[in-house]
């Protein structure tokens, strides 16, 4: 079967998160799928979960890297798959046959990079309906399917400190007539993640400039509904909490 894809979660102490994720991985109904957990030396059990799981993961890999990039490369350079997609710990697919769904259908052998709208996830257990854009260049990691290939048109991800958007410069390489979006969202993803902070977002936004998507008249309208996000969040939440409490 073709389009073997190879899944790749990075994780560092944080075994409770990564085990929902390794479970939604495993759980998948696609038979093609290779599986790669990148952990960074953890020292709060999370090898010994790994290892109840080792029948199921094919690759794993544990010892000290250089950071979210430098482990996401060591998985890329670790894979095998025609496509290749990143799924964090605390992240799960939206259900156990999304990536079926996906590939139940030819892609187009032009097409080289597969994406979708997702799901933030909030501790309180409230979920928000994002939306992506390649025009815009919103594209989110746990939601990008991505032929391999790619990687050796473009290179790997940057690894310098504190620059944290490798990701979307790689992503924004890719000539925007390759892109297809998913119509379903492909993965649920937990809030508080590094592209969940106000650095990534300035980041972000600085390179969306760069390349034309926006304006810094534009980012400020965009920094400021996301400001009034976060608050009314925050509120809604507050309330819930003494509702329940009283």
């Amino acid at each position: 079967m073709s389009n073997k894809i190879t899944v790749i979660t990075i994780c560092r102490n944080c075994r409770d998160d990564l085990e929902r994720t390794v479970q939604s991985v495993v759980s998948q109904t696609y038979p093609n799928i290779e599986y790669i957990v990148v952990d960074g030396a953890s020292t709060d059990g999370t090898q010994q979960m790994l290892a109840s799981y080792q029948k199921r993961i094919d690759t794993i890999i544990s010892e000290p890297d250089d950071g979210i990039y430098d482990a996401l490369n060591k998985g890329v350079k670790s894979a095998t798959g025609e496509w290749i997609l990143c799924l964090n710990a605390g992240d799960t697919f939206t259900s156990n046959h999304v990536l079926a769904d996906i590939f139940k259908s030819p892609i187009a052998a032009d097409i080289t990079f597969l994406y979708s709208d997702f799901w933030l996830c909030h501790d309180d257990g409230t979920k928000v309906f994002r939306t992506t854009n390649r025009q815009q260049g919103e594209i989110h990691h746990q939601n990008a399917i991505y032929r391999r290939r790619l990687h050796e048109q473009y290179g790997y991800y940057i690894v310098t400190h504190p620059y944290i958007v490798s990701d979307l410069l790689f992503f924004l390489a890719v000539p925007v007539e390759q892109y297809q979006k998913i119509d379903s969202p492909i993965a649920f993803v937990k809030a508080g993640g590094v592209s969940d902070n106000r650095l990534f977002n300035q980041q972000a936004w600085a390179a969306r400039v760069i390349y034309g998507m926006d304006t810094i008249p534009g980012i400020f309208q965009k920094y400021l509904r996301q400001q009034f996000a976060r608050w009314r969040h925050n509120i809604r939440s507050l309330f819930r909490k003494n509702y329940t409490d009283g």
